[in-house]
């Protein structure tokens, strides 16, 4: 598979749960206000995945996209030694691959879910019933979105199995 590929199959996973979460929040009544609020957490998650993760925001083709999340992922790797190894060893189109595959969700693991988790145990120690209720549903968001890209990267042999090293 071509790094452009692969690029497209985790924009589709992202794009396919966004609109599965679309379609049940579509199906709450209006005065199911907490299930509503719920949903549209979720969702907006899933959207975050696509804007920070898989930079949907930047212009130009997904090849400009590509190398800007390859500068973005070269200060994040610095920090996780088994993944900067992998990279570093990797010739210049399977580095593309590697960026494809697991860019977006090294970065969203690390610049932002890594923080809910420690906001939510702040919660959970002030007993913040407010905050633990979204960090639950941002935190399980964005779980879902990196079970879904892993399941994918397992089937299709691309990178399976990289997140260890304080990367929840």
């Amino acid at each position: 598979m071509t790094c452009l590929e692969i690029d497209k199959a985790m924009c589709d996973i992202q794009l396919t749960l966004y609109e599965e979460c679309q379609a049940r929040l579509d199906g709450v009544p209006a005065e199911n206000k907490g299930e509503r609020k719920a949903l549209i957490i979720e969702r907006e998650m899933y959207g975050l995945c696509r804007r920070a993760g898989l930079l949907s925001y930047v212009k130009g083709t997904r090849e400009t996209v590509l190398t800007t999340r390859e500068r973005i992922i070269g200060q994040i790797l610095q920090k996780y030694p088994v993944l900067c190894g992998v990279f570093a060893g990797l010739d210049e189109e399977e580095k593309k691959i590697f960026i494809s595959a697991l860019q977006a969700e090294i970065y969203m693991r690390d610049q932002i879910v890594n923080g809910y988790y420690a906001e939510y145990e702040a919660a959970k120690g002030s007993g913040d019933e407010k905050s633990l209720f979204e960090l639950r549903i941002k935190i399980g968001g964005c779980e879902n979105m990196f079970d879904a890209w892993e399941a994918w990267r397992v089937e299709n042999h691309v990178y399976p199995g990289m997140f260890t090293e304080g990367l929840r």
